[in-house]
Order: C-alpha cells, then structure tokens, then sequence
C-alpha cells in the first residue's frame, strides 16, 4: 500500500487512518495542493527519489490511477516490476498526517511551480480536455525538467524498483535439448552470495568476473548467434560495456541477477549505440546463454520483449508496447477499475478486494501439491509468500515437477469457482474469470483445495491443498519442505505415457529410440532431490 502523508491544510478533507506506519521504500508519499492558474492541483512526491504525481481530484482512487499510468511509460521498467508496484504499492492508499517537518523535495517542487506559472499554465493549455490520466504525465515532465535532475530520479526510482523486486534469472531444466553448447566459462551463479555486494569493497570478485564475462564475449562473438546482425567489434564493446561496466558498477550483478538489467542498460545507453544494433546484440547474447544452459529459454525470450516493449515506449509507439502474449494495458484497467470507490473509505472494507487480501498478505502459505491421476505417488510440500501472484504460485509448482514453463497453464479454486488464466477468451462454464497475473496467494484460505492445469496437449494436472497459514519468517520463499517422486517429463504424451514408462523403467525395458528422445539417459521417476528442487524455484 502507498502511505499519503498529507499537509495540515488538507486535515478536514482526508482521513486519518491508524496502524503501523511502513518505513518500506516506495511506500510513503508527501502530499500537498499546489495553485497552477488559479486552480488548485495536487502533488504527490515520493519521499526516497522525488518522484512527483500531479492529480485534480483527491480520493476516488485518482492517485493510483495516474501513478500507474505513468509507470506504464517507464522504459526502464519490465511488465512484471509494474505489476509488482501495482500488487504492492498502489493497490490501496492510507492517508496520514504528516509526522515530521516537510520533505525538502516536496518544498523545492512548490517553489518551482510558483516559479515558473507560465510554463506550467502553457501545459495545461495545450490540452484540450485535461481529464485524462494521460495528461498529467506532461505535468510531471515538465517539473522534472524544470529541477534540473529529471533522468537522476527517474533512474533512482528504476533502482529503487529493481532492489525491491528484481527479476529472477530461470535456469534451464535438467536436459533441456535447446542447450546445444558447452560454455567455456563458469556458471555466473558460483557468485550467488557476492550479488548486491559493493564493487569497490571487493576487488578480486570484481576481477574474476570481469575475467568470466570476458571469456562469455568471446564464445558468444565466435558463435552462430552473434552473427545475425553487426560486425564482432561492435559486439564486443556493447557486451562489454553491459556486463564488465554497467553490471559492475556500484554493486556486484551477473547475467543471472536480474533478468530487468539488459531493459536499463539498453534504455540508458541508446543516445551511444544504434538502437536495433543494441537491441539485437542484446536479445542474441541471451539467446546463447539459454543455448549454453545458463539462463532458460522463456528467459531468453522475456528479455526480447522488455527490450521491445521499452524501444516501443520510448520512440512513442504506445499500441505496440504490449507484447502479443500480454495483456498489460487490461491487467492495469482491471486494477484502475476496481481502485474507482472513494479510496479515503478504503480501510473499512479492504478485505473486500478481489485481487489482495491485506489479512494474509504478509503471512507464509504452507501447500501441498500432488500430480493427479499418477501411481506411484509425485508430491511436494512447500511454503510461499502470500504475496505472491497466482501466476507465480503455478510457475512454482510447474517448475517443482520438472516442468520447463514452455506451455500455457492455468488454475482453478474449487471452492470459489473462480478460473485464473492468461487467455482473454476461454472460460469454464459458471466460473468466473480473474487474471492470474495480478490476483495473489493472499486470497486463498486454509483447506482451499486448487487445480493447476499445464499444457493442454499432454494435460498435466496438479492437485493443491493449502495445509495451513502462518506467519512468515526471514526464510527465503518460496520454499519446498518434503517431496516424493521426480514428476513429469515434457512432451511425454501425459500421464497414461508417463505410467508406460515408469513400468518400461521398472523392467529394464525403455525403448532404445525412446532412450535417445531423453537424451541418452534414463529419468528415474523415484529420484528426489529437494536441493534441485529449491534451485530450479528461486
């Protein structure tokens, strides 16, 4: 939730609402109405970056409104960070007092509207109808230009966003046949526990993965996937400049730290390097590592698409920022639509809401899943956060089977009759449709019973049960506790192929051609490995 911290002369039009005050970033905002021609607006500034929001209006959800509009023309963000700000901070406001001296951005902000009238009135005149959300995010331009450090804030809320929810880099599946090459380098993850670490205070860390990337260069330059586009020199210094200089720079980041780092680097470097030059080399370099097994395939193609969505945003081609399998202009009219009560009531009736239940957000899910219809029994018994999306909820599972995430899947509650997908179109008769991108674990309750089904070709179903909820703990989530059977294999032909092979394996009896499609080794489907499985799920 974002916390609004309000100016004294605002008290007898806004709430006050109690609780604990958050001192987590992005959540506390200052508010105060501004005059701009005789008319009064207000202004929302983020307290850690200065981000400012213009609104006409208070209440009625309009805070929210404009603040995700305006992060939906950030290049440097990637559709699942919007979402998490979406989910997390501007799922609903709570209004307070200002509780210390006012913000010096804030006050520095006022002064320059008092300022500079005229440049602020021309922007409001060059708009016909200024209703729109749209329309305020020439009023925060503006603003930042005027203070002189617009690109500071903006890339100090990117790194604010991206230290409070980077995106996870997926490694391929044990065997994945898209992994064609042996790298010549070390898996960048033996560096796990360096990430986030300051450059300048570790030295030899910084130098023995400079040395790594160095040798990531020159496999990718001498490979099939550098030569789609652009000389090898040029390739060179793009890559090198992303991994050993930008990734290094401040704190200790790999290629598999944050699947988010190419959309900044690419959005901040773009007046140095032709566009579709740096786009290209940067989509091709991911490509390989899904080809050397150090990143997944799915990754390899996330990063196509934040690239292309962000050349889409900045060069003002709105419509086609939407990549063809996202619907995040409708995730983010969902949310506005159910943002549109008086949001200064909010408190009375959170637990209300369809996408967040504030009770259980915070606590810890203990679940158990079973792969349904298959002897000899397959389960896992894990902990999630209550946080997180549905969507993520069925990756976990999908992953904790041996799933590769390369099939559409969707999710069902049993008790509620409500379908989560990622289709526009199809939905079960008499249930009712919620996008499993935005609605969250929170909403479930204890003994709720969920069916995950993926790949509607062999038609993998995952049977859930939510054991119990309790509070969460530092432990990092998600979490698996017990588990029992290797689960399913890709493209088997589903569960009544999956049984045949169990009982060929049981016999000493696969099929040498079948042997080859695995790849040469037999898959023992009573193996467990819960270490595995905690890697394949971070």
């Amino acid at each position: 939730m974002a916390q609004l911290f309000y100016s004294p002369d605002l008290a007898d039009r806004l709430p006050h609402n109690t609780g604990k005050i958050s001192q987590k970033p992005l959540r506390r905002w200052q508010l105060s109405p501004v005059k701009i021609d005789n008319k009064t607006y207000y202004l929302y500034v983020e307290e850690e970056t200065g981000l400012p929001v213009f609104t006409d209006k208070l209440g009625e959800g309009k805070f929210s409104q404009v603040a995700i509009n305006f992060l939906n023309e950030m290049p440097f963000l990637v559709d699942p960070q919007r979402t998490w700000l979406m989910q997390n901070v501007f799922s609903f406001n709570l209004y307070r007092p200002t509780p210390s001296a006012e913000n010096e951005k804030l006050k520095n902000y006022l002064q320059i509207i008092a300022s500079h009238q005229a440049e602020f009135k021309e922007t409001l005149n060059d708009n016909d109808d200024f209703s729109s959300t749209e329309d305020f995010n020439d009023l925060v331009y503006l603003l930042l230009a005027l203070s002189g450090n617009d690109q500071e804030v903006l890339m100090q809320f990117c790194q604010l966003v991206n230290e409070e929810h980077s995106v996870k880099v997926k490694a391929p599946r044990p065997g994945a046949k898209y992994c064609t090459i042996k790298p010549q380098f070390k898996d960048p993850r033996i560096w796990a526990d360096d990430e986030g670490k300051t450059s300048a205070d570790n030295p030899a860390t910084v130098q023995a993965i400079s040395q790594n990337n160095q040798q990531m260069i020159d496999q990718f330059i001498a490979s099939a996937d550098s030569q789609l586009m652009g000389d090898d020199k040029t390739a060179r210094r793009i890559l090198d400049q992303f991994l050993n200089h930008f990734m290094l720079k401040n704190k200790i980041c790999t290629v598999t730290t944050n699947l988010a780092a190419p959309n900044i680097f690419f959005a901040g470097t773009l007046d140095q390097i032709d566009e579709d030059l740096l786009s290209a080399k940067l989509s091709n370099f991911y490509v390989f590592l899904s080809h050397t097994g150090i990143v997944s395939q799915s990754a390899a193609r996330d990063v196509a698409d934040y690239l292309d969505t962000s050349y889409d945003i900045i060069y003002g081609e709105p419509e086609l920022a939407m990549p063809e399998d996202d619907y995040q202009d409708s995730l983010i009219q969902q949310l506005l639509d159910e943002l549109a009560p008086a949001q200064a009531d909010i408190p009375a009736n959170v637990s209300n809401r369809q996408l967040i239940n504030p009770q259980n957000y915070d606590q810890a899910y203990v679940i158990t899943a079973e792969l349904a219809d298959f002897k000899p029994l397959a389960s896992r018994t894990f902990v999630i956060k209550g946080s997180s999306t549905i969507e993520e909820l069925a990756e976990t599972v999908i992953l904790m089977f041996h799933g590769d995430l390369a099939h559409l899947y969707d999710a069902i509650n049993e008790q509620t009759q409500e379908f989560y997908t990622q289709s526009e179109d199809f939905v079960p008769g008499g249930m009712t449709k919620v996008k499993l991108d935005l609605a969250t674990v929170s909403l479930l309750n204890e003994k709720d019973k969920l069916t995950i089904h993926y790949d509607y070709g062999d038609d993998w179903e995952f049977k859930l049960y939510v054991q119990k909820i309790q509070p969460a703990t530092n432990e990092e989530l998600p979490y698996v506790q017990k588990a029992q059977g290797y689960g399913i294999v890709e493209d088997i032909g589903g569960v009544g192929a999956l049984e045949q092979y169990y009982d060929d394996y049981q016999k000493g009896q696969v099929d040498p051609d079948f042997l080859d499609w695995l790849g040469g080794e037999a898959i023992d489907l009573d193996t467990v490995d819960i270490n595995e499985f905690n890697q394949l799920i971070k």
